[in-house]
């Protein structure tokens, strides 16, 4: 009898042992994971998104969406993302805004950093634009102003009124007067602006 009561002792301690064992293996275990977590960027708060396959515009504050209306893109934006001036394209990616307009002869507009650092990647190594044109741009976007407008990539790419259905643009993203006010308080500097599928 005794010495069945010292095997359950033992049998017990053996366990209380084993589980501090374990409890400060998962501590250390937690405290590595945990020390090297790092957090996705997340989306901004206020953004707009143009999906150039159901012709949509949505914008999203506070992380609601406030709304989707129908827009019109450049001619040949099907085609593929935006390649030089004149190609009737309205580009793929992501643009912040970067001028304000309203005095615009589309009623409202809101100007797109187009082109991109990878656009004058692509146009430089094309032979399109120079290396000061290239230099041009990356030093716009780093400061977060305008690009040159005046290359061979094209620019201007706005975000306008005078939507009409059926209607293409050049290149840009017309939705009707009436969206474009309420696009407006919230199209201010810098805010994003992604241009996709």
């Amino acid at each position: 009898m005794k010495m069945r009561k010292s095997i359950v002792a033992l049998l017990v301690l053996s366990m209380i042992i084993g589980l501090m064992s374990f409890s400060v293996y998962a501590a250390t275990v937690r405290k590595v994971t945990t020390s090297n977590y790092t957090p996705q960027q997340s989306e901004p708060a206020t953004r707009i998104y143009v999906s150039k396959t159901s012709k949509e515009l949505t914008l999203i504050a506070d992380n609601k969406v406030i709304g989707k209306w129908p827009c019109s893109l450049g001619e040949f934006s099907a085609n593929g993302t935006k390649q030089k001036q004149g190609d009737r394209t309205t580009p793929n990616g992501d643009y912040y805004i970067c001028v304000r307009n309203d005095k615009s002869a589309y009623h409202l507009s809101l100007g797109l950093s187009y082109p991109d650092k990878a656009a004058a990647d692509r146009g430089f190594e094309q032979g399109i634009i120079t290396q000061e044109e290239k230099d041009a741009i990356y030093t716009a976007i780093d400061k977060k102003v305008c690009p040159p407008w005046n290359t061979a990539l094209g620019g201007a790419i706005m975000i306008h009124g005078n939507y009409q259905k059926g209607v293409p643009t050049a290149g840009c993203v017309a939705v009707s007067n009436d969206v474009m006010d309420i696009i407006w308080p919230y199209g201010q500097l810098g805010i994003k602006v992604s241009v996709g599928p």
